[in-house]
């Protein structure tokens, strides 16, 4: 691996494609079959000296250096429900620019999926593929990344509290009643051909607002040594089993249906209104 400083960090210390390596075999992301990416590049000041692509590149590279089988991120849109096509090849990732990059890679598969798209890399194309239309639900990503072995989400320099997607996919499990399946319809580009279609999103209702539980939950993953997490640059890098992330989630949601939402639910008050205004997030 390369000694060049990829960022240096606020102290004027450089964080090096080694050092990456090093700390992701601390959190033993190495060991896995699918790794599932969430990143943020928030390590230090970029080198100058680097063009974007081949920063990009450095770290693309080191996180391939583990050798995982599989590795997955996410290369959402939310495309239908900002009221915008679809396009495989060409619609940008929303997930940040490293998730771009690898999406746009000449190995790398993307799912048809016009809200929640993934970018697969390795032995498990099936993970973009033969996909249904339920986003987080029934033969979702998330779907098959639960009856997977050996998956892994990887926080790299991102906390779960902020980012962790899965959890939706394990509230649609849970079939949380604050929640609802919401169609949302448009065009979609994909190998040459341009057709509408239909997908369905599990999506909160709109008087129903997250609270910080996300950031106790991801405590408490540390708390039971579940989420390992090491020190990279600025920031840090966080991983987690699947089997480990989704029990505990789960336990949390048994316990208190409400959990992770800011006043307890009720039904009789749901509201449907939904704002299509440049949404990021599930």
């Amino acid at each position: 691996m390369s000694q060049l400083p990829i960022f240096k960090t606020k102290r004027g210390n450089p964080v090096t494609a080694d050092e990456i390596r090093a700390a992701l075999e601390q959190v033993e992301a190495n060991d896995s079959q699918v790794l599932y990416m969430h990143t943020g590049l928030s390590f230090g000041l970029p080198n100058p000296e680097l063009k974007r692509d081949d920063l990009l590149n450095t770290i693309y590279q080191a996180v391939g250096s583990l050798k995982v089988p599989t590795l997955c991120v996410p290369t959402f849109t939310f495309s239908f429900c900002n009221g915008e096509e679809y396009d495989s090849i060409r619609s940008r990732s929303r997930m940040g620019m490293l998730n771009e990059f690898i999406r746009r890679q000449p190995e790398a598969i993307r799912s048809v999926d016009p809200l929640m798209s993934v970018a697969v890399v390795g032995d498990d194309h099936d993970l973009a593929k033969n996909l249904g239309h339920d986003s987080v639900g029934m033969n979702s990503t998330f779907d098959k990344l639960s009856r997977r072995t050996g998956v892994k989400f990887l926080f790299l320099g991102v906390k779960l509290g902020d980012c962790f997607t899965y959890m939706h996919h394990l509230e649609w499990k849970a079939g949380v009643p604050y929640r609802y399946d919401r169609e949302f319809t448009g065009k979609i580009t994909h190998a040459g051909k341009t057709y509408e279609d239909t997908y369905r999103l599990f999506v909160r209702y709109h008087n129903v607002k997250p609270n910080a539980a996300s950031y106790i939950y991801e405590q408490l993953l540390v708390d039971r040594g579940l989420l390992r997490v090491a020190p990279l640059g600025d920031n840090f890098v966080a991983c987690i089993g699947e089997a480990e992330a989704r029990a505990v989630y789960l336990e949390l949601l048994h316990k208190n249906p409400d959990y992770f939402i800011e006043h307890p639910f009720r039904a009789a008050a749901a509201d449907r209104t939904f704002m299509a205004q440049n949404m990021v997030a599930l």
